[in-house]
């Protein structure tokens, strides 16, 4: 099985790199009680020097975009003798930073990772994941318990103009072990169910199956609503929603044509071979890793920052790159743009325009969305009474419905009626319901006092458009509801807004019903060479055919690059 999302401590940068601290204009937006919201930006001291004089630069290879992709193939092309040279290698990044779509800020000296968290299977001793190597110190730790809060259209709680909530009843919604034990097993058994049923089909049934077609006939799904007592069928029915989450695509089709995600996901998100082994939490965060490979691009002083390509031009030998900065040319050229971007300029960016297999590779493929809403307490009121009491009687284990001695759960697991959801019923009909909220203990896995809550797809495109405080205020309403009582409010909160990044217009991707075929990521695999010699590459988690929308298929796919380039002699 497999888990999507894959997004420092102090003492662990390199000596060459450095922190920078910055309030934005409005830096009290986002206040939620009284205390102000900072953030720390990590970019690295690297040689700008000599990129704004608007001449132009040869190198052998040039790379675009220092996300982990970039990064991988860079850093291994580097580690080969004939790229020794300094005028051989240069990757260019359009942000102030390095790392992509892994990020993090702090906030009141709490690190908030706001891209990648997790390793999605650290692999077998036969088949290791990669990322577990280059973790410097290993420290992370496997997502166990969840507490799982019962869906109710009952009045719990109310809420009054000026957004505070007072509760009425003061009972708690948590769903008893035993109970819960049945709707947790049911969801993971049925994802599960999905990589089976996916591996029975042909890559053309699968592309034609709903996700929502294919978990209806899936034994594990129906049977589950037979040993649940009915008061809890909506329930998890609702919790289906969470492989939206996992996957940062639809169930459903989407009818709102300003919607990003219209189409719904096919099963062939399923087919796949990915990493066994447990699903790890990061414990120093992503960044780590960039820095691990990044170190010697950075001591070679081979990363240009700030530096935003406009346009390319393949046409001839070498290839020309404009950008912000002025002209680059190189004789190859590998492009680690996100998909998301791709989807946005590939009609203005390429010049002239890409083959037309890997246009409709972009046009096909999906591309999502995942965001946070973090909320910084003072405190971790969560783990003091009465809210642990609750939180224990509740606590299953988090992949597989098993018992659990853990003390506190790493993963809440409730619902709000504040945004649009779905219920998918036993006989696999669809209705409106509640919208399923994960929100994840942080100082269960960081130390930090923090919990952030995950929302996807069109939901989190309505939560973008909202401030810091809106998005929190849900969250904080949803959880006194859960509770029966209201919980301390957050210190300060932080909503990442990734669809409205420019330089990722989402989070990852994802195959669509009816359109995406594993022969789309595929097609990137294949290098477009111009007839005088030049070659255009392509990397990224879009790329990789069976570790999409993971870091390591970023990671693996950049690798991949860098030895078609040097085994193209």
């Amino acid at each position: 099985m497999h888990v999507r999302q894959g997004r420092v401590l102090q003492g662990m940068w390199k000596p060459s790199l450095r922190v920078q601290e910055f309030c934005p204009p409005n830096a009290n937006f986002n206040t939620y009680g009284t205390r102000k919201y900072s953030r720390m930006k990590i970019t690295a001291e690297m040689d700008t020097q000599g990129t704004r004089d608007s001449q132009k630069y040869h190198h052998d290879v040039v790379v675009i975009g220092a996300g982990i992709s970039g990064l991988a193939c860079a850093s291994k092309l580097l580690q080969d003798e004939r790229f020794a040279q300094s005028k051989s290698l240069l990757v260019l990044e359009g942000r102030d930073r390095i790392g992509g779509r892994i990020n993090a800020v702090y906030v009141d000296g709490n690190r908030l990772d706001t891209g990648a968290n997790w390793v999605h299977g650290i692999g077998t001793d036969d088949k290791p994941n990669p990322l577990m190597k280059i973790l410097p110190h290993k420290r992370y730790k496997v997502f166990s318990g969840a507490a799982i809060f019962k869906a109710t259209g009952d009045n719990t709680t109310t809420s009054n103009p000026g957004g505070s909530v007072d509760t009425t009843t003061g009972k708690d919604l948590i769903i008893p072990s035993s109970i819960a034990r049945i709707i947790s097993s049911g969801l993971w058994e049925t994802v599960g169910g999905l990589h089976e049923l996916a591996a029975q089909k042909s890559p053309q049934e699968a592309k034609a199956t709903t996700i929502l077609q294919a978990i209806k006939d899936i034994d594990t799904f129906r049977k589950t609503y037979d040993d649940l007592p009915e008061e809890y069928h909506q329930t998890f029915g609702s919790l289906m929603q969470f492989i939206e989450n996992m996957e940062a695509g639809p169930l459903t089709e989407n009818t709102n044509k300003s919607s990003k995600d219209q189409s719904a996901m096919s099963l062939l998100e399923y087919a796949i071979e990915d990493f066994d082994g447990d699903q790890v939490f990061l414990q120093d965060g992503y960044i780590a890793i960039i820095n691990e490979i990044a170190q010697s691009l950075i001591n070679a002083k081979l990363i240009r920052l700030g530096t935003k390509v406009e346009r390319i031009d393949w046409s001839s030998k070498p290839i020309r790159i404009y950008t912000n900065q002025g002209e680059y040319t190189t004789d190859n050229l590998v492009c680690t743009i996100p998909l998301g971007v791709l989807k946005e300029q590939r009609s203005t960016l390429f010049e002239p325009r890409l083959p037309s297999n890997k246009e409709q590779a972009i046009e096909k493929l999906g591309f999502g969305t995942l965001d946070k809403i973090f909320l910084v307490f003072k405190s971790p009121w969560w783990t003091e009474e009465p809210y642990a009491t609750h939180l224990k009687n509740g606590l299953v284990g988090m992949l597989d419905g098993s018992e659990n001695d853990t003390k506190i759960s790493d993963t809440l697991m409730g619902f709000t009626e504040e945004l649009p959801g779905i219920e998918i019923h036993k006989d696999g009909t669809v209705t409106p319901g509640l919208r399923s909220l994960t929100v994840v203990n942080l100082h269960s896995l960081t130390g930090f006092p923090v919990l952030s809550c995950f929302v996807s797809c069109d939901v989190a495109i309505k939560i973008e458009a909202m401030t810091d405080h809106q998005a929190a205020t849900i969250v904080h309403r949803a959880l006194t509801q859960w509770f029966g009582q209201e919980p301390p409010r957050p210190e300060a909160v932080h909503v990442t807004r990734w669809s409205q990044d420019a330089f990722s217009r989402g989070s990852y991707s994802h195959m669509i019903v009816d359109k995406s075929e594993t022969s789309h990521r595929e097609v990137f695999q294949h290098p477009i060479s111009n007839d005088p010699g030049a070659v255009l590459y392509f990397a990224g988690e879009h790329t990789s055919r069976n570790h999409f929308a993971t870091a390591h298929g970023a990671l693996i796919s950049g690798w991949r690059e860098a030895d078609s380039i040097l085994n193209a002699d």
